[in-house]
């Protein structure tokens, strides 16, 4: 099935754009008159059939649309749908307004699944690479209890408060790594291109070299000598690990490291915590029953140790355990978690409970952040200045040792 973009006017006579799925040039025209819309051009898009672009397929494999790109279209359904419009037309007004083409092409097929008398929920489902899990189970839900609007809203809040906290750690990494680049790049200049040529005019000259200067001047020889070998040993220690990780095995002890390392590990927790929280309450308040939410939530942690808890918290619910008991059993989430769960279950306000504990967690998560960033920085600078200073003092020191003998 194709996918067409339209130029057409509706009933009213007013200029309309948009894009249509169909088999055929004639299918596309006489779908969109159906619709009350008469195109006055229609070509065929650049991409390839839906089902491929809903799938995200490209030369570079397959590619998810980002959460605060699907968060900001998810509050423009929310406040459409809030204006009183029907779905249907809320949808094709949502396509008309959206610049991602992918994107586009998706509601466009959601809006004609619609239109053809599918749920919205089964419509988005048809597309997993594009919506998480959660989203379609919140639609089903809110199309249950006609609380469409409500919904969406929550679904843009969770998105682009997830899309923010994703921000806020690759800003807050991205200096530290620019530094250790930097200081790596420095290190080999000087001992591939500036060592060396210092090295040739001691030579000239003789002498007994300082220790620092024999030194660095034995590490400018091995790299020197030995590049190649040591970029193939990090190539491959880097592909085994990443291979290793990829086994059932090997994510489980990797992901039980990251949660056992000094300060990261509980950044790690917290972030998961915040995670888990929030979109565990959202899905509640939502009308989700708490099993299916536990399902979803335990897919999109990232990590599977805390997923593995989340999963064995889930048959202790489906046991009629109490969620709090289940969790601080599990020994990896954080005592006000627990604690602030089981409040909810005693007073039934297990939903509000959890999204006060994920603001909680998302606000300590952006201190630790911080603080973080205001230690790593300066001590990447000193690092990399005390690197750089040993290099100038080691080959500084035959050149005052050359200049006195001169004298």
């Amino acid at each position: 099935m194709a996918v067409f973009e339209y130029t057409a006017l509706n009933a009213s006579g007013k200029k309309v754009k948009g894009v249509v799925d169909a088999e055929s040039v004639r299918a596309a025209r006489s779908k969109l008159k159906l619709q009350g819309v008469f195109p006055t051009s229609l070509e065929e898009t650049k991409s390839k059939a839906l089902g491929k672009s809903a799938k995200g397929a490209s030369i570079f494999g397959e590619r998810r649309v980002g959460a605060a790109q699907l968060g900001i279209a998810t509050r423009q359904l929310a406040t459409l749908v809030g204006a009183g419009m029907p779905l249907v037309e809320s949808l094709k007004a949502l396509g008309d307004q959206l610049d991602q083409p992918r994107l586009k092409a998706v509601i466009a097929d959601i809006a004609s699944r619609v239109n053809e008398g599918s749920t919205f929920a089964d419509a988005v489902r048809a597309h997993p690479r594009v919506f998480p899990k959660l989203y379609p189970n919140m639609i089903a839900s809110a199309e249950a209890s006609g609380t469409l609007e409500i919904v969406l809203e929550r679904l843009a809040d969770l998105l682009e408060s997830s899309a923010a906290l994703r921000r806020q750690v690759f800003a807050a990494l991205a200096y530290p790594m620019l530094m250790l680049v930097l200081c790596l790049g420095v290190v080999i200049l000087l001992l591939t291109y500036v060592v060396p040529q210092i090295t040739e005019i001691f030579e000239e000259h003789g002498g007994v070299l300082p220790t620092p200067t024999r030194i660095v001047i034995a590490m400018s020889d091995f790299i020197q000598a030995q590049w190649l070998p040591c970029v193939l040993l990090v190539a491959f220690i880097i592909i085994s690990l990443v291979r290793y990780y990829k086994t059932e095995a090997g994510r489980e002890r990797i992901d039980g490291i990251k949660l056992k390392l000094p300060v990261f590990g509980a950044l790690t927790t917290k972030a998961a915590s915040a995670r888990f929280s929030r979109t565990l309450g959202t899905m509640l308040s939502s009308g989700v029953e708490l099993l299916t939410a536990l399902t979803i939530v335990k897919n999109i942690i990232g990590n599977v140790v805390i997923e593995k808890a989340i999963a064995d918290a889930r048959e202790g619910v489906r046991e009629g355990k109490n969620l709090a008991d289940e969790l601080d059993k599990s020994g990896v989430f954080p005592r006000l978690l627990v604690h602030m769960t089981a409040i909810g279950e005693k007073t039934g306000e297990l939903e509000s409970m959890l999204l006060r504990s994920a603001r909680a967690y998302e606000s300590e998560v952006n201190t630790v952040i911080s603080a973080l960033t205001a230690v790593l920085n300066p001590i990447l600078i000193l690092i990399l200045a005390g690197i750089v200073g040993m290099i100038l003092v080691s080959v500084l020191l035959p050149m005052l040792e050359m200049t006195s003998l001169a004298g």
